[in-house]
């Protein structure tokens, strides 16, 4: 800027110039800021990178979806994925297996029913069980004159072994006698393949035996062996004839 002519009066445009100049010149720049420009820089860089990646990922799978193939419940490609098939591109939805249905309990064993010695205990067709210490007794109602009483077997005469079973039987009624050790509480009698869940009676205390009756086939001598089973009440086997 030139300096003022002493002999030419100045103007206000030239006096405005100058006392800026002289302000301005007192004035030092702030250093240039290239490390926070730098970063900053970065910053969108990866910004803008993060926003083309994520609508390309989305792409992939949407891709991976419509190739695979789609099943339902194991039993081999569905509706669903057959209609992919005839129409490339297409994008499936699977379907969900179908809800199995939930499996059935096993059939729970009839509880040992616990009687009186000396107690006649119905079970059924006006027949009744009689049980004492010694022996069991089996009576049909159902005949005149108040019933027919069979001849009783006993307990005790030492003609059964501990620790087996045996089995009589009255016409469709089947009964199976266990003697000997531990609490019998689940008994069967399988006759020509048919299996009979019998109920189990017994005396309180530890009688030494246990009864059981069941209704089905009846057992003659020129008929099926029949076979018998008696377990504890955790499925131990105690005996089984033959």
């Amino acid at each position: 800027m030139n300096a003022p002519d002493p002999g030419r009066p100045e103007d206000g445009a030239a006096s405005l110039r100058r006392a800026l100049h002289a302000t301005a010149g007192e004035l030092a720049p702030p250093p240039y800021p290239a490390e926070r420009v730098r970063r900053l820089g970065r910053r969108r860089v990866r910004a803008r990178r993060a926003v083309v990646a994520v609508p390309a990922a989305a792409a992939v799978l949407a891709a991976v979806a419509v190739g695979l193939p789609q099943w339902s419940g194991g039993e081999g490609p569905s509706a669903a994925g057959a209609a992919a098939d005839k129409a490339p591109g297409t994008r499936v939805t699977p379907s969900l297996a179908p809800a199995q249905p939930p499996v059935p309990s096993a059939r729970p064993w009839p509880a040992v029913r616990t009687v009186r010695a000396g107690e006649p205990v119905e079970i059924g067709r006006g027949q009744e069980l009689t049980l004492s210490e010694d022996q069991v007794c089996h009576r049909d109602t159902t005949e005149p004159g108040g019933g027919v009483e069979d001849a009783c077997k006993s307990v005790s005469d030492g003609n059964q072994a501990a620790g087996s079973v045996s089995i009589q039987s009255s016409g469709t009624l089947l009964r199976p006698l266990y003697i000997g050790p531990g609490r019998a509480s689940r008994m069967t009698v399988e006759v020509d393949g048919e299996v009979h869940r019998a109920q189990v009676l017994t005396l309180e205390g530890n009688p030494g035996y246990a009864v059981g009756y069941a209704w089905g086939a009846g057992v003659s001598f020129d008929g099926p062996t029949p076979k018998v089973r008696v377990s504890d009440a955790e499925g131990g086997l105690l005996a089984e004839f033959p």
